[in-house]
């Protein structure tokens, strides 16, 4: 804009002008501005659910990987199935002949670990030949015995001379393990907890719904109770996601 004045033209804007430069600036500072906080919103939420996914994979692998290798028929849910208790396999392996009046027994183990005897005769470890249900497995069931000791490819159990061994498998497969293992969906938290340990639960996974999560176990038949159904509710920024998982625990007399 130009403006004649004592015979010169100065340069400058009018009012209207400014005003309609400032309007449009604004607008197009609002729209940046949307646009960026829109950009950073989306990211944010997408690193939030990569790390929810990242949480999913990992307590899924865990379980999976955990319970497979449960003691047959071991497992069982308590809480209104918001909790599932186990007993890990230490080692398994076969037996000879169990001779009554003899509370040792020759066995043959599935592994490599050449310490195996000193593990399993930390007094914690039993063995149970053809569990059934959990409760075999539980000190003082008559189906399991504990181990008192262990000497090259011996095993010494606390039955009484004389007295009859629990039933054995067709196979003569024996188990042997120590403390239980307890997960639970607690409020917002999947926890892990070993028995007869001191400490807390050690926390798995973050950011679930308890009430849409939840454990679940075939029936009472051998094979059912061998079929375990986990469902995970994860739940953030008002998104919910459900992940199912079925797992066959693995060596099932």
């Amino acid at each position: 804009m130009f403006a004649a004045r004592n015979g010169k033209f100065q340069r400058g804007f009018t009012l209207v002008e400014l005003i309609v430069t400032l309007t449009i600036l604004s607008l197009v500072s609002i729209g940046i501005f949307g646009f960026i906080e829109t950009s950073t919103s989306g990211y944010v939420e997408s690193k939030d659910r990569e790390a929810l996914q990242s949480q999913a994979r990992f307590a899924v692998e865990r379980l999976g990987r955990e319970l497979r290798h449960a003691v047959p028929n071991s497992v069982s849910t308590s809480n209104t199935g918001k909790c599932l208790s186990y007993f890990p396999i230490t080692y398994t392996g076969f037996s000879a002949s169990r001779d009554k009046n003899s509370n040792t027994l020759n066995v043959a183990l599935a592994t490599d670990d050449a310490d195996w005897q000193s593990k399993v005769a930390d007094g914690k470890h039993r063995i149970v030949f053809m569990p059934s249900k959990p409760s075999d497995l539980n000190a003082g069931s008559a189906n399991n015995l504990a181990v008192t000791g262990a000497s090259g490819s011996e095993l010494v159990t606390n039955k009484p001379i004389g007295e009859l061994w629990p039933s054995a498998s067709p196979s003569n497969r024996f188990y042997l393990y120590s403390d239980k293992i307890t997960f639970c969906f607690e409020g917002s938290l999947l926890t892990r907890e070993v028995d007869n340990t001191s400490g807390s639960p050690v926390t798995l996974a973050k950011n679930l719904d308890a009430a849409a999560s939840g454990f679940a176990v075939g029936d009472d038949t051998l094979s059912g109770g061998n079929l375990i159904n986990i469902a995970y509710a994860f739940k953030q920024s008002g998104e919910t996601s459900v992940y199912n998982q079925q797992v066959q625990v693995l060596n099932a007399p």
